[in-house]
């Protein structure tokens, strides 16, 4: 791989800060978009881009995705690329996700926590209910949700769109992969019945343009749902993890006037932990 194309892909501080983090430690999924205090999406994107100049090393163990930071055939690279020191607050939240797995499980669990109780188990347990659906994922992110509905439901037909051809590998095997942007969707009039923006309308130039234009490619009857965040101050999101809305003050009227009707919006999930993210489900029939 030509040194010049991976240091254009280091140019970016938070891919960086990324390959810091690996050469300290392996990490998986979760606990490395957990330090980072990543979108889906945007961990997604970063992470196809550092895997596609090979600067991290990638396996499977079980369930989970493990990434490690690539041994290099460039000497001069990797001497620079290890030299790269970690900040105070990404050595603190590293060594804290190294002591999680050592320490004392029980010690770390909130007072209602309930052994088995996940949103997994309890997403496969509704989605199984549901008839077979045809749904439009916008916004692949790291794959978790396209992959749950496709393993949930076999015999329903996703259509999972984003901007990174990376992101759309693997999804499964009733998943339509389609590489398009989220504010006009690549989708025929009528072909879906479900439309789904998880937790990345946000990162949509013009969301009421973007959702008039779904709604222009909905089949009367068709419903979509909206998970994004309630208004919030954290403006770093815009630089790191590259929102372009600190949340939404008034999603179900967003989804009124791109002329969505039977709107409900409500508060779904508040996190406990710092930086206290709240976040809310709005829905409307086309």
């Amino acid at each position: 791989m030509n040194r010049m194309e991976r240091l254009k892909v280091l140019a970016e501080p938070l891919r960086l800060r990324v390959v810091a983090l690996l050469n300290a430690q392996e990490l998986c999924a979760a606990e490395l978009q957990g330090i980072l205090g990543m979108a889906q999406s945007t961990f997604a994107g970063h992470m196809a881009q550092l895997k596609r100049v090979g600067l991290v090393g990638v396996r499977r163990v079980g369930g989970q995705v493990v990434y490690s930071a690539a041994t290099l055939d460039d000497a001069a690279l990797a001497a620079l690329i290890t030299s790269e020191p970690l900040d105070e607050a990404d050595r603190f939240a590293l060594d804290r996700v190294v002591a999680s797995r050592t320490g004392d499980a029980a010690e770390t669990l909130d007072a209602d926590f309930l052994p088995g109780r996940n949103w997994e188990g309890l997403a496969h347990l509704l989605l199984r209910l549901l008839p077979p659906l045809r749904i439009a994922d916008l916004g692949v992110g790291s794959g978790e949700l396209t992959r749950l509905l496709a393993s949930s439901h076999p015999e329903a037909r996703i259509i999972a769109i984003d901007l990174e051809p990376e992101v759309l590998r693997d999804l499964g095997s009733n998943v339509e992969p389609r590489c398009g942007d989220l504010a006009e969707p690549p989708l025929t009039p009528g072909e879906v019945d479900l439309a789904l923006y998880s937790q990345s309308l946000h990162c949509v130039a013009d969301p009421l343009l973007a959702l008039k234009n779904l709604h222009a490619k909905l089949a009367p009857g068709a419903r979509v749902a909206v998970l994004d965040l309630a208004p919030h101050t954290h403006a770093w999101v815009q630089g790191k993890l590259g929102h372009k809305h600190l949340g939404f003050s008034d999603l179900g009227g967003l989804l009124e006037q791109a002329g969505f009707h039977h709107v409900s919006c409500d508060v779904v999930h508040r996190d406990r932990r710092s930086p206290a993210f709240t976040t809310l489900l709005a829905v409307g029939t086309r």
